[in-house]
């Protein structure tokens, strides 16, 4: 079984470090050139209106709402002296020395901000530096956090279709972007391998991180259970083993105790043959 963060400075580094490695995981196939623009935007028969760029847009959309959220409030603290507190792991922004309230962090995935950038949906190229671009972003806004950004509480906005607020954190949903985008990873598999028949897609994109480590876990415990086996079977076959070596030692004796090995049995199998007839002969 995992073990649990030891710290939100520990939290934030790990969640922190698994969204950029499922950022990557496109920026990977990205660069590897197995997907053209043909393949990019092919509109998919399974799945109506749906083109693996369209899957790669629209996970970046989230996680870039996420950061130009950050950046915009970072911008906006930094601006009315509100500073960060060390006192406490969990701390927040607090008053400026003005005695102003601290600007309130709000997300809103439902704003649109494809139009910015169309052309991540429709170019394999320009998704890659997306990507790129993005993971980088993500980074310069935890430097020297140390675990504060990552419990900074925000405000979700939904619409429902009213406008409505609930509370999150920006960990929170830095992991929900990451798991966002194994969903829509997946849903791009389907189109690039099972309806295209493309090569190259490694096998772990579009798979969950907890999939993946059950995975590993599952192969380790294997290996475990396969090694211990290994060992009792080697106990309990100790001592058939060392008769199996006086055996083999005997047989293995000189030319001429095999010689006569050999003929005694030619002897008794001929006398058994005779036996045998004089049975037949008497009935």
């Amino acid at each position: 079984m995992m073990s649990p963060a030891s710290s939100w400075k520990e939290a934030e580094e790990s969640v922190l470090s698994c969204t950029a490695q499922i950022m990557n995981q496109a920026v990977e196939i990205l660069r590897s050139r197995s997907i053209t623009d043909s393949s990019y935007t092919f509109e998919s028969k399974v799945i109506a209106g749906s083109t693996p760029g369209k899957h790669f847009r629209h996970v970046l959309d989230h996680l870039r709402i996420l950061v130009d959220a950050i950046e915009d409030w970072q911008a906006r603290s930094s601006a009315s002296g509100s500073t960060l507190s060390s006192s406490s792991p969990s701390a927040t922004f607090s008053r400026s020395s003005k005695g102003k309230a601290a600007p309130m962090l709000r997300v809103d995935y439902d704003s649109r901000i494809a139009s910015k950038l169309p052309h991540i949906e429709t170019s394999a190229t320009a998704s890659l530096r997306e990507f790129q671009r993005t993971t980088d972003r993500l980074y310069r806004v935890f430097e020297g956090s140390n675990g504060r950004l990552y419990s900074q509480p925000l405000r979700l906005c939904a619409t429902t279709p009213f406008v409505v607020e609930m509370d999150s954190t920006v960990g929170r949903e830095l992991w929900f972007c990451g798991l966002h985008a194994i969903h829509h990873y997946a849903l791009a598999r389907v189109i690039l391998v099972k309806e295209l028949g493309l090569k190259g897609i490694d096998d772990q994109f579009g798979v969950a991180p907890s999939t993946l480590v059950h995975r590993e876990w599952r192969k380790e415990s294997n290996r475990a259970d396969t090694a211990h086996d290994a060992l009792s079977q080697g106990k309990n076959d100790e001592l058939p083993s060392n008769s199996k070596s006086s055996r083999r030692s005997s047989t293995s004796s000189s030319p001429s105790s095999r010689h006569s090995h050999g003929h005694s049995a030619q002897q008794e199998s001929r006398h058994l043959q005779s036996r045998q007839h004089g049975i037949k002969s008497k009935l």
